[in-house]
């Protein structure tokens, strides 16, 4: 079989409600020459058998079984063996457009300096596709620079809609594997992708279907929150942000330390906070690191005064 051009990524676990769906999805991509790594990420329900079944029937698709390593880990084991030019990403629960490939493909061909090229699309609830809303993403080319500054305020670019050269991923490095990043590993990427140089294009066209779902890891609120804040924390740049941002960030990130205190998540608590040295005075920062560390729980009401006069005397 020919070198593909794409290798598409779908991370499984437990995914056998959904999975024959996201498959089919890709079979009927209109441009063909691509190859699905199925990563199988420990499941424990039929997802196994369904994905093997694809992979028996169309020589394009192969199955990887491993043990449950989260998402991150399974898309790092499904980059590490993939032989395209371009990587993309697909959930097991979530659909592209028949055209998708074919329409990135065409951008890809006539801008060559492009690194990573995403679409907008819809998102829907379970099975009501029919009843799908916008998504609503940015459009446009988009310089590392002003990629990094966008990114750095929320995630806007949706991970099933990316198509990204394997040379840049080869060149910034595999998913972050970080417990504390899990949910948020595909923001991250843009963020170092965008930090490496890497140039963005966003497209108009709705190429894809985010299926939301009571199983949806973005439904934990905690997880998030902390996956949010080490985004920000892992990616901080303080040369490439204005004196706004960097208040702003202060700010996410000392509210949200405190709030870990009063959850009694003290290990993740001193984990931002000493991160954050760059952004603020170190002696706030040391002095908060020596009172969670002392009193856990109980620095709650003297570490808030310590922000609040470190953002009083910045």
């Amino acid at each position: 079989m020919d070198k593909p051009v794409f290798s598409i990524i779908m991370p499984a676990f437990n995914a056998a409600k959904y999975i024959r769906e996201s498959v089919n999805s890709v079979i009927r991509q209109t441009f063909d020459n691509w190859e699905l790594i199925i990563v199988n990420d420990g499941s424990t329900d039929d997802t196994m058998n369904i994905a093997d079944g694809y992979a028996a029937s169309d020589l394009r698709i192969r199955l990887i079984n491993q043990e449950n390593k989260r998402l991150g880990a399974a898309r790092n084991t499904g980059i590490a063996n993939a032989s395209g030019s371009w990587i993309a990403f697909l959930d097991a629960d979530d659909l592209w457009v028949s055209d998708k490939l074919e329409k990135q493909l065409a951008i890809a061909e006539t801008r060559p300096e492009v690194g990573v090229i995403f679409t907008d699309g819809f998102t829907f609830y379970d099975d009501s596709a029919k009843t799908a809303t916008p998504y609503g993403t940015i459009a446009g080319p988009l310089s590392a620079g002003i990629i990094y500054k966008l990114e750095y305020q929320g995630n806007y670019i949706p991970v099933l809609s990316v198509i990204v050269k394997k040379a840049h991923i080869d060149a910034v490095g595999l998913q972050d594997e970080n417990p504390y990043i899990y949910g948020c590993e595909d923001w991250d990427y843009w963020l170092r992708l965008a930090i490496n140089g890497v140039s963005f294009y966003g497209m108009d066209d709705k190429l894809f279907y985010y299926r939301k779902h009571a199983a949806n890891m973005s439904n934990d609120s905690y997880l998030m929150t902390l996956a949010k804040a080490t985004v920000f924390v892992k990616n901080f740049k303080k040369e490439l942000l204005t004196r706004a941002d960097v208040s702003r960030i202060n700010s996410f990130i000392n509210i949200t330390i405190c709030s870990f205190i009063r959850l009694g998540k003290i290990k993740e608590a001193l984990f931002l906070n000493n991160r954050m040295n760059e952004a603020s005075k170190r002696i706030y920062r040391n002095l908060c690191s020596l009172l969670i560390r002392t009193f856990g729980g109980r620095s709650y009401y003297l570490v808030r005064v310590i922000f609040k006069v470190g953002t009083l005397t910045q």
